[in-house]
């Protein structure tokens, strides 16, 4: 049991300190848009280019598990994404994407590499629920980035702000030492011969290693069927993560540490949401159906929020962005001990990169389809409205594939 504490509390800690990485740009991104000369809208631009890195990092990770160790990757995760963060401090627009690729990068490892240990440590009774307490990660990193950011911007400046959280990232990777002697695989053996083989050959050998994981999840039905609800589920979560805060700032007047707690109120029912979820998923509905729930009130919460107005009290938009954090920041738990289930024995690692390499796609081209919306229509309201027929259609395929013959 102690070796299960120690592999969630590790894979918990990279998880929240990457996604705190991840989200803290988009509740800035009001405010350092100004300075840099961009539109607040063009944070969709830079969630893309993160997630670009993510995809092509996260094929990648099952090789690096078998060279090095799913521990040194999840060290290697946190330190890529402080390096990220601290080049905000330079305040330059030129290096903004690269700073959005370096965070993705560091970001694409985290879910092969805890999903690879916790799958080979965790009782199948009780997957979903240990999946979602890892997953938690998520909304942890939101409810820090819309408690904690705000306040430091205030009191350092945004420019400042950054390679503080990037410092932050970079220590964990010293601070979670301890763990490596009760949870680290030893890496696998470095074949001498290959690395002498002839390029074409060891190039061969990386191209089959980035694309593998991918004809993994395209080949077996049931993760086929989960790549599709990741991709749409995390089109519309991403929309959430990195336009929330700017629809009550920029579209209905309020300052940013009020958009800023309601934000983190609703990253905090995203906890609970995971950890719910992936218990009513192991012991009373079947995870199918509990995704295609989870979809179906992630659309009503996205649809109520392109409603908003300068009529509604507080109270009502908090109260919607709580239970829009509790669906659209929820399904990830359920679907990544889905994945470790389905995956064939020995390659949780390969099939949840595989899987993830379309979640990470449904991340990326949501922003800039909402980003789209919002020139067009000059208001956040719109890109709202149409993603909430996002979730809404994966959960109305998933209800039909589970009841078609």
């Amino acid at each position: 049991m102690k070796t299960v504490l120690v592999a969630i509390a590790v894979t918990l800690a990279v998880q929240s300190l990457t996604a705190t990485a991840l989200i803290a740009p988009s509740v800035i991104a009001p405010i350092a848009a100004a300075d840099l000369g961009a539109a607040p809208q063009s944070i969709g631009l830079f969630v893309s280019i993160a997630y670009l890195g993510a995809m092509l990092s996260g094929l990648a990770t099952g090789g690096l598990i078998a060279r090095f160790g799913a521990f040194s990757v999840c060290q290697a995760a946190v330190v890529t994404t402080g390096v990220g963060l601290a080049l905000g401090k330079l305040a330059i627009l030129a290096l903004i994407p690269v700073a959005a690729l370096l965070i993705g990068i560091g970001y694409g490892f985290v879910n092969p590499a805890s999903s690879h240990i916790l799958a080979r440590r965790t009782p199948p009774g009780i997957m979903a629920l240990v999946f979602s307490i890892k997953q938690t990660g998520v909304p942890i990193g939101g409810a820090i980035a819309g408690a904690v950011v705000p306040t430091l911007v205030l009191a350092l400046g945004w420019s400042n702000t950054l390679p503080v959280l990037g410092a932050a990232c970079v220590a964990a990777a010293f601070v979670l030492l301890p763990a490596r002697a009760v949870i680290a695989d030893p890496p696998a053996a470095v074949d001498s011969g290959a690395t002498l083989a002839p390029f074409a050959i060891r190039f061969r050998r990386v191209v089959d290693g980035m694309t593998g994981p991918i004809r993994l999840a395209l080949s077996h039905p049931r993760l086929r069927d989960l790549s599709v609800v990741s991709f749409g589920y995390a089109s519309a979560q991403l929309v959430f993560i990195a336009y929330f805060v700017s629809r009550l700032t920029l579209d209905l007047g309020h300052d940013l540490v009020t958009a800023g707690f309601v934000y983190a109120l609703a990253h905090g029912s995203g906890i609970v949401g995971r950890v719910v979820w992936g218990a009513v998923a192991d012991h009373w509905v079947s995870p199918r159906i509990t995704l295609t729930l989870l979809g179906v009130v992630s659309a009503a919460c996205a649809a109520l929020t392109a409603l908003f107005s300068g009529a509604w009290p507080i109270a009502a938009i908090t109260a919607v962005a709580v239970l829009y954090g509790a669906s659209a920041v929820g399904w990830n738990g359920v679907f990544l001990a889905e994945v470790a289930r389905c995956a064939p024995p020995g390659q949780v690692g390969t099939a949840t990169g595989g899987t993830q390499f379309f979640t990470f796609g449904g991340a990326m081209v949501g922003p800039p389809v909402f980003t789209a919306l919002v020139s067009a229509t000059g208001t956040y309201a719109w890109g709202f409205a149409f993603f909430a027929l996002v979730p809404l259609a994966v959960a109305l395929r998933l209800l039909v594939a589970r009841t078609s013959p």
